[in-house]
């Protein structure tokens, strides 16, 4: 599990990792824009976030072998989901990669990004980024693996790390 704040580096690590490891990847975002094409409007369907992750999970209970999942977990709003997707999956072993970035520093990738209006950024920037920048910590559902998103990262040493915390079955981190 790739996690941290929008803007924290989650979407550019999770694709170098996941080949460095040998990994399936599964970007919430990208399932979230594929489910979103087939609509005509996206903002009668404010739940396609949820819709997306259900589907993430399902597609790595279906995949062989190691998979990458790439998403905002906000640990007030979604640490029993997740664990829940956990279950879903299938995975005995988990290790959560937190993207460790300074708030105001995600929160300017955040606002320089243009992305589809189904994100709702500019109400996620009004409305929630001071609690979520205030409550952002990893989730703690399996092992975590803090990384420095503000410097360049060796994908190398980070897959050793992931693999070596990797070690830990899911059900003895609860």
């Amino acid at each position: 599990m790739v996690n941290g704040l929008p803007g924290s580096g989650k979407s550019t690590l999770a694709a170098p990792l996941a080949r460095e490891l040998g990994a399936h990847l599964i970007s919430k975002d990208l399932i979230k824009e594929a489910l979103s094409s087939g609509l005509d409007d996206t903002t009668v369907l404010p739940n396609i976030g949820t819709i997306a992750m259900e589907a993430g999970w399902a597609l790595a209970a279906a995949l062989p072998g190691v998979v990458l999942v790439d998403s905002w977990w906000f640990k007030p709003r979604d640490a029993r989901y997740a664990a829940t997707g956990l279950a879903t999956s299938g995975a005995t072993r988990a290790v959560e990669v937190w993207c460790a970035v300074p708030s105001e520093v995600a929160r300017a990738r955040f606002r320089g990004r243009t992305r589809a209006d189904l994100y709702q950024d500019d109400a996620h920037l009004a409305q929630d980024w001071d609690r979520w920048a205030r409550l952002a910590e990893p989730l703690a559902l399996a092992p975590v693996v803090t990384v420095d998103t503000t410097a360049p990262i060796d994908c190398a040493e980070l897959a050793r790390r992931v693999m070596a915390a990797a070690t830990v079955a899911i059900g003895d981190v609860f």
